[in-house]
């Protein structure tokens, strides 16, 4: 549900946008010059800095003002319209083949080393896909803590950084409080979780080609949260050192090989999605390549009824319209067990203090049961939240969310496990076997979850989670004689939280969407 929504928002904006940037570029194009390079395709590049008090279209002498106005009129709206169709569009067809080129990429790596991918290749394509469906369930996946937590959010960010690439409207945009750019990285963030629901259950998936939810213990649900959010939280670290180190060393020295080692090593997520997109690894959007950058950005137009340092539109309120937050990691305390997983969480603003949020988190209980026993924690709550936003940086939050949860475990006995598998003819599947060596226990009960905690905000769009306690009551079924009513989870620096959707919210209004090319003022202030 979550991603569900943050899909349709995207989906809104960029329709609504197509009505703004025609009056809102040529504004931009009367104030200063503005000019398409030739074959780079970066967007637009500003070539001067002076901006005309008046521009041609003013009185001069005699000069009729109304006729010499609609004459400029027509002449802004012929080079806007230009300059909109560079600069707004996304290139879907080199977007559709990075896409495409990075899904075969991690296909093959899946086929190359997962005998089990390999072996169901030969099963049937369409009552084996829908059987993987249909045993998904609870959040592990059976595997490493690395793997779920490390290795599918930069999966997520190479992703994420494919859509950037294409997307010429945004993909010069530069970290910080900008409005563009949060807009540009809720676009990306709708396009990795798009592209991580391809990979995990899509027609060309693990669902469909490996089907590998339908045998243990990889029907979980942990990729399908943490491979977007965790993710964003990789572009935003890769975003944030581009701008913070590498950009500022780059400015002081012409060492290729110096260069060149800041751009990939610093932000392995863009340089792979450079890759990609047939493009060398240090290739960065918003600058020339390591030899030709001489300290000059690549800019686009500013859009008028905001301010692109503040990030603000108009008279924008302090309390963002939603919010989406990622916590990765977190420990959570259950039935004597140390859990380590995540959550994200989805929050619709009501009033200024009061928003309705939906949370989806999960944990792995593998690390403190005994050798050979596994077992997982699935949340699925919603409820009200209480948070204060200020113009400083402290936002305290409190909550209350009901829904419910589920607990699983299994033991694999190792010795039958060794006599089943001697046993096996060629050509039998281990898993069509795996009741005869393991046993499994699950519970599903209401929850309930009380708590709070305190963010420190950096900019409008963006917060840190600095503590995070979470009481948990649910009415669960003991399995193995642990109980697992009672749950605490803490979690401090462990979350972000992601407030662009204040200015998506804003851009969807409709006051907003009303720009028309006779809007176009001919007084620009310098």
């Amino acid at each position: 549900m979550v991603k569900r929504l943050c899909i349709i928002a995207f989906m809104q904006a960029w329709a609504c946008s197509s009505a703004q940037q025609i009056g809102a570029i040529k504004s931009a194009y009367v104030a200063s010059e503005w000019t398409i390079p030739g074959s780079n395709d970066k967007g637009v590049v500003v070539t001067s800095t002076e901006t005309p008090a008046v521009i041609a279209g003013s009185s001069n002498g005699d000069t009729d003002v109304s006729d010499k106005s609609n004459l400029e009129r027509e002449s802004v709206s012929l080079s806007a319209t230009n300059i909109d169709h560079e600069t707004s569009r996304v290139h879907w067809k080199p977007l559709l083949k990075g896409s495409t080129f990075y899904l075969g990429v991690m296909h093959s790596f899946c086929v190359a080393t997962e005998p089990s991918t390999r072996k169901a290749l030969s099963n049937n394509v369409v009552g084996g896909y829908f059987k993987s469906l249909g045993a998904m369930h609870g959040w592990s996946d059976g595997d490493s803590y690395y793997e779920n937590y490390l290795g599918h959010p930069i999966q997520g960010a190479v992703s994420g950084y494919i859509w950037i690439h294409n997307d010429s409207r945004y993909r010069s945009v530069q970290f910080g409080g900008d409005r563009d750019y949060w807009m540009s990285r809720l676009r990306a963030y709708a396009f990795a979780w798009a592209f991580s629901e391809q990979f995990e259950i899509g027609l060309i998936s693990e669902a469909s080609l490996g089907q590998i939810q339908r045998y243990c213990c990889a029907y979980g649900f942990v990729d399908h949260v943490i491979t977007p959010n965790g993710g964003l939280a990789w572009i935003l670290a890769g975003d944030a050192l581009d701008r913070y180190v590498t950009v500022p060393i780059e400015n002081r020295t012409r060492n290729l090989a110096t260069r060149i080692l800041l751009r990939t090593v610093l932000n392995p997520s863009q340089a792979f999605a450079n890759l990609m997109s047939l493009q060398y690894p240090w290739h960065r959007e918003n600058r020339a390549t390591v030899s030709q950058y001489d300290g000059t950005l690549y800019s686009r137009p500013v859009f008028p009824g905001r301010d692109r340092n503040s990030g603000s539109i108009g008279d924008s309120p302090i309390a963002p319209r939603a919010e989406v937050t990622a916590a990765v990691p977190n420990v959570y305390q259950l039935g004597g067990l140390k859990c380590i997983g995540g959550e994200g969480l989805f929050g619709i603003r009501l009033t200024d203090f009061w928003e309705w949020t939906l949370e989806v988190s999960g944990c792995t209980l593998g690390e403190s049961l005994p050798r050979n026993w596994s077992g997982d924690s699935f949340n699925f709550t919603l409820g009200p939240q209480w948070t204060v936003h200020t113009i400083g940086r402290w936002n305290p939050h409190a909550h209350f969310r009901f829904g419910g949860q589920k607990i699983t475990e299994e033991y694999v006995d190792p010795i039958k496990q060794r006599q089943v598998l001697d046993s096996l003819l060629p050509g039998q599947d281990p898993n069509d076997y795996r009741y005869l060596f393991a046993k499994h226990w699950e519970t599903t009960g209401f929850s309930l979850s009380v708590g709070g905690g305190l963010d420190m905000g950096l900019n409008r769009a963006f917060a840190v989670s600095l503590i995070n306690v979470d009481y948990t009551r649910s009415w669960l079924a003991r399995i193995n004689g642990n109980d697992f009513t009672h749950g605490l989870r803490v979690g401090d620096w462990s979350g972000i939280a992601i407030r662009y959707l204040v200015t998506l919210a804003r851009f969807l209004s409709k006051a907003d969407c009303r720009a028309k090319i006779h809007d176009v003022p001919l007084a620009v202030d310098p």
